[in-house]
């Protein structure tokens, strides 16, 4: 597959896992051809991947946890070559970059023991699962759409 210029056969893999600490990302991913840099970003903004300098931007003010999650955002990003112009593109791959960030930040086994143990309390279990709300609520639609009523 030909994508911007650059020809992959697979994608690359991150060295990263969800067990690991924001630091511990940070320290993981040096060798990636990919720059992490903080910096004070426009308000909202979180983060923002540059596939054309490879260079990912993380708020530094953002509390560790949501550091941690905007750069395993980014890097899914910068993972598949995101650079798009159009809107409907840019949809699908923010759909597809949140998905797969909840799903790479979320143990299923670990969540379904804290669902129960917190009763469904969504601060509690993000708090626990060390993810923002937004992953959390992300991985809670990945499972609505795998249910299954027989």
């Amino acid at each position: 597959m030909v994508k911007r210029g650059r020809i992959t056969t697979s994608l690359p893999d991150l060295p990263i896992s969800r067990r690991m600490t924001y630091g511990a990302m940070r320290r993981a991913i040096i060798g990636l051809p990919v720059t992490v840099s903080s910096a004070i970003l426009p308000d909202g903004l979180w983060g923002c991947y540059d596939d054309e300098n490879r260079v990912i931007l993380i708020d530094r003010r953002l509390t560790y946890t949501a550091k941690r999650c905007t750069l395993v955002h980014e890097l899914v990003h910068w993972r598949h070559g995101d650079a798009s112009c159009g809107q409907d593109a840019r949809d699908r791959e923010e759909h597809r970059t949140r998905r797969e960030t909840a799903l790479m930040l979320i143990d299923p086994v670990r969540y379904g023991l804290l669902e129960q143990m917190y009763e469904g309390n969504s601060w509690n279990i993000a708090q626990d699962l060390e993810v923002t709300q937004q992953v959390l609520g992300d991985y809670r639609q990945i499972l609505a759409g795998r249910v299954c009523i027989v």
